[in-house]
């Protein structure tokens, strides 16, 4: 249903655009061979006026970051130049290769199965109806251009498989990068531009297994056709990636450090810090109640359960870890706050998260970054 109403609301926008930018066609030529007509400067100003308002469209649907208070984003548009701005805080992004990944296990019944398993497995993925096998990640220490430890930093590269025919000619899926500092909680999100992916990815035929190296700012111009941006495609990632950089599930989580039963994705707590570099003006915000059970580890993104919840997942199956049902009752009251908005709801309150040295921070009606994502969506999931 959200997809849905997400492709009705576009194709109507498209349409609403092409009947209000007809002087972008080709000119036509008079009768008898005259020159092609010229546009007036009314006709100019007028196709200037519908980029602007198409522009705003897509900003507002997806949580721009062009436009949010009086503050202009500073995320380049480019690969490259993202990675040169993120290199003081983050160093240099890593070079992935998928064939060194840790491949994420798919199992049905306690046992590893291969191929396309949609929800039939034990551990199925969050997003969308499909689960295949051959999905990789792997983590990284941070480093400088010179090959410098930095401890404080980590990288982690996901390779998300959606391809079950193994025939990398027709790949489908995506590569993406996630930088973090866990002492100043400065993060960065590299997206790979899926149309190009099987210049680089292969698969192995019977499992399906991600492999190939992806192309690295040595080569600017090879990084820049690998990877985007989220300015480039006018997306807030917090939209997802709300509580912290990384999003968990039990697909995720069954990727262990070889040797160890530690996640290669890393679990954080409510403590840690969190900021998007070049994302100044998105919503950094999330709901907490004080006092309130599912709030004592963890901060909580009410739009990533959303995500989840619309795939199916069922919380009181999963959480809390220790002990899964036993929060039903608090479950159910965070559900009826995010509803009302917490605003209407008495010790509730949206918060940002703590950055760049400084505690965690109640915010309020004039908090300058709202975005239209983050407030509650009815679905068939979450009435």
């Amino acid at each position: 249903m959200k997809q849905l109403l997400l492709v009705t609301l576009v194709v109507t926008a498209l349409i609403a655009y092409a009947s209000g930018n007809k002087d972008g066609a080709p000119a036509k030529k008079e009768a008898g061979g005259n020159k092609p007509e010229t546009k007036s400067p009314a006709k100019s100003e007028q196709k200037e006026k519908d980029k602007e308002k198409w522009k705003n469209f897509l900003e507002a649907l997806f949580g721009g970051s062009k436009k949010s208070g009086d503050k202009k984003s500073s995320m380049p548009k480019t690969a490259f130049l993202y990675a040169k701005m993120v290199e003081p805080e983050l160093g240099v992004p890593p070079k992935v290769d998928l064939s060194k990944g840790v491949e994420i296990p798919l199992y049905v019944d306690g046992v590893q199965k291969y191929g396309n398993l949609g929800r039939k497995c034990d551990n199925y993925s969050l997003l969308g109806k499909s689960t295949v096998s051959g999905s990789v990640v792997q983590r990284y220490e941070g480093r400088t251009a010179e090959g410098k430890p930095l401890p404080d930093v980590l990288w982690v590269a996901f390779g998300r498989n959606e391809n079950t025919s193994g025939d990398h000619r027709r790949f489908s899926g995506s590569v993406q990068m996630i930088g973090y500092n866990k002492k100043t909680g400065a993060t960065a999100f590299f997206e790979t531009n899926s149309k190009n992916l099987n210049r680089w990815v292969t698969q192995d035929k019977t499992t399906l297994r991600m492999r190939g190296q992806i192309p690295w700012i040595d080569n600017p111009k090879e990084f820049n056709k690998a990877f985007v941006t989220p300015a480039a495609v006018h997306n807030q990632c917090v939209s997802c990636h709300q509580a912290d950089p990384f999003v968990t599930s039990p697909f995720i989580n069954a990727a262990k450090i070889p040797g160890t039963d530690k996640t290669v994705v890393p679990k954080l707590d409510k403590d840690s810090p969190y900021y998007v570099i070049g994302g100044e003006n998105w919503d950094m915000r999330t709901m907490h109640i004080k006092d309130h059970a599912c709030f004592e580890c963890h901060r909580v993104g009410m739009k990533t359960i959303e995500l989840f919840l619309d795939a199916g997942w069922d919380p009181n199956k999963h959480m809390p870890p220790r002990k899964p049902g036993s929060l039903a009752e608090d479950y159910r009251e965070l559900l009826a706050a995010w509803k009302k908005g917490p605003e209407n709801v008495e010790g509730a309150e949206w918060i940002i998260p703590p950055a760049r040295g400084k505690n965690s921070q109640v915010v309020g009606e004039d908090y300058p970054h709202k975005a239209r994502f983050n407030r509650w969506k009815k679905s068939h999931f979450f009435q």
